[in-house]
């Protein structure tokens, strides 16, 4: 029984990474987040951290920072997830590298704001297996 409700925790886990924020704000940031990341990813794409969530805990916002740009002009960056309370628009500083990404209605913007995410080889638009496989014109990875 205990194995079976460990194997349902780790199917959901896995499978339940696509799921768009509901709002967001470009080109800021929190001044201080209310407590400390609870997963940190570098050097993927602001549409990565838009549509994905990356905790076990109900993501709340996730806040990316550019740091580079590629070949084929697709931004990278880190993105910071959280699962406390989510700031408040006031509580946002401008950071012309910053995007912050809500799964609740705190953004300025509605929906994810970034357009797809992009093979980053052909720019086509699609999505990345937890393996690290591109599939072009997918929205459905896992």
């Amino acid at each position: 029984m205990h194995l079976t409700l460990l194997f349902a925790s780790l199917f959901s886990i896995a499978f339940a990474t696509l799921d768009p924020c509901t709002s967001n704000t470009p080109n800021k940031m929190p001044a201080s987040a209310n407590c400390c990341a609870t997963k940190t990813s570098t050097d993927i794409q602001a549409a990565e951290c838009a549509y994905n969530t990356r905790t076990s805990d109900p993501e709340t916002f996730a806040v990316w920072t550019r740091t580079k740009t590629n070949s084929n002009g697709i931004s990278y960056g880190t993105c910071e997830a959280y699962t406390c309370t989510a700031p408040t628009d006031d509580e946002l500083v401008a950071n012309e590298y910053g995007w912050t990404f809500f799964w609740n209605d705190n953004g300025e913007d509605d929906g994810v704001g970034t357009g797809c995410i992009r093979d980053p080889n052909t720019t086509e638009c699609g999505c990345e297996n937890s393996d690290g496989t591109f599939i072009v014109g997918s929205d459905d990875c896992t």
